[in-house]
């Protein structure tokens, strides 16, 4: 009752705060494109033709005022572009798709505006496509965004009529599919395991961002800037940030660290806290996966990454509770130092670290599932989502303050075609049969689910070549 108490005054309060949350998805009109005299009349033309794409027009000043009424007779809200809008998004396209998870990463959920701008950069025939774009919108949504601002004229490489066929058409057939998200999805957050990033630092996908964005297209739930994780993860550009109040919140918590993080601890003067000493040591080894029982059906395997000697650091946990899960094994066969360790901090806080190169996009199907078990186990089996499948998907969870499961975006992060993921879901509502899989264009398909004990478990279908959908978790 209490859960549900909570899940209500979220969702009230969300509604309050976004009275004008119809307004989900604005064209920044501006640039050369707006300098033209006769452009206007082609973006008409093209409005005309999709009306049901964009709630309204941002200008940068260039529009005069017969023309921003002719816009308002559209049915379009006509706003001068705010300087206070973020940046667009850094740009990836088709060449590299997964820049776009990385890009996502970077947007802040508690951003005043709760806009995410996104820039096809080129504004040409060479820039996203389509559905890459329509993917990336999604993904700002999952993140966070409640609304969308679209910067893809402003060069005019292409005629008007171009934008209109490729990328203005796409995007009125998935707007329904994002209406249908942002509504169900009021009053939640991202959850699952929060990259630290402390007021001494920023956000950045190759400092305190590394590591989630090399784990996210690997099934792990990263949430970066939510207030409600259920556990931390920690690089050494992390730690750099962190004050020491940072500090202890997050050892006295749950947390995953690689061994640069644990050794910048330790100079910082916590490595009694952790109950462990971390030190680089030569990469002339590979890791052998022990027989505690986390390793189930994988003891004895042999993990061999490319690493340096900046990246391979040997643990010495000195709480006698601590458990070795991969141990260093030199060439000529013989044991050596602990390299991936479950420990208690001594504040009663959880901890998992990996020493053999950390985190990184190199990843077996033993080590993703050693990972992903380790993390739970900090997280004491609270992550909202399991990816049970080895697989190579990205799942972005949304719970409410009080643990509810609402949703769980999935992208299929490779160029083929994903087989059905079994995922097990936490803090879904009790006595529910059923969910629905919602996917852009197509009708919602029913899934059956299974209950053991508070878990509940679900078998996605086949998911095509980085195709995105989300799980309705209350299957309502």
């Amino acid at each position: 009752m209490l859960r549900r108490m909570l899940g209500a005054v979220c969702l009230l309060a969300s509604l309050t705060a976004d009275a004008d949350g119809e307004r989900l998805m604005s064209l920044r009109w501006g640039g050369t494109m707006a300098g033209q005299p006769e452009s206007f009349g082609q973006l008409s033309a093209a409005l005309s033709r999709y009306p049901s794409c964009f709630d309204s027009i941002l200008s940068d000043g260039k529009l005069d005022a017969p023309s921003a009424e002719a816009l308002r007779k559209m049915g379009l809200a006509v706003d001068k572009a705010d300087t206070g809008l973020p940046t667009p998004a850094a740009f990836f396209d088709d060449h590299a798709p997964r820049g776009m998870i990385g890009s996502a990463l970077l947007f802040d959920p508690g951003s005043p505006q709760n806009c995410a701008v996104l820039d096809n950069r080129r504004h040409c025939l060479s820039g996203k496509s389509a559905h890459g774009l329509c993917v990336e919108s999604m993904l700002y949504l999952a993140f966070g965004a409640n609304r969308l601002t679209y910067d893809l004229l402003s060069y005019a490489h292409e005629p008007v009529a171009w934008y209109a066929n490729t990328y203005m058409s796409e995007l009125t057939l998935w707007r329904p599919f994002y209406q249908a998200y942002v509504r169900y999805n009021q009053g939640t957050k991202p959850g699952g395991i929060l990259p630290f990033c402390g007021k001494g630092g920023q956000p950045d996908l190759s400092g305190t961002l590394r590591a989630a964005n090399a784990l996210a297209p690997s099934g792990f739930p990263v949430c970066p800037g939510s207030p409600w994780p259920v556990c931390y993860l920690l690089n050494a550009e992390s730690v750099d940030s962190m004050s020491a109040v940072d500090i202890q919140r997050v050892l006295s918590g749950g947390v995953i660290l690689d061994g640069g993080a644990a050794a910048r601890l330790q100079a910082r003067g916590f490595g009694a806290s952790m109950m462990m000493a971390a030190q680089t040591r030569p990469p002339d080894v590979r890791e052998v996966f022990t027989d505690d029982e986390l390793n189930l059906n994988r003891v004895n395997y042999v993990w061999q990454p490319g690493a340096t000697g900046a990246d391979t650091y040997a643990f010495a946990p000195s709480n006698e509770t601590a458990r070795v899960i991969g141990r260093y094994q030199t060439a000529d066969g013989r044991f050596a130092e602990a390299c991936s360790v479950l420990t208690e901090t001594a504040s009663g806080g959880r901890m998992a670290a990996f020493g053999f190169m950390g985190f990184s996009a190199e990843m077996s199907a033993a080590r993703q599932r050693q990972l992903l078990l380790a993390a739970d186990w900090v997280a004491q089996n609270r992550l909202p989502v399991f990816v049970e499948t080895a697989s190579q998907i990205m799942v972005v969870p949304r719970v409410t303050l009080a643990g509810d499961l609402r949703s769980v975006t999935v992208l299929n992060a490779s160029l083929d075609v994903q087989q059905p993921v079994t995922l097990r879901l936490r803090g879904c509502l009790k006595d529910i049969e059923r969910m629905d899989w919602v996917t852009p264009k197509d009708k919602p398909v029913t899934l059956p689910v299974r209950w053991e004990q508070k878990d509940v478990l679900v078998v996605l279908p086949a998911i095509g070549p980085w195709q995105i959908g989300w799980l309705r978790a209350e299957g309502q």
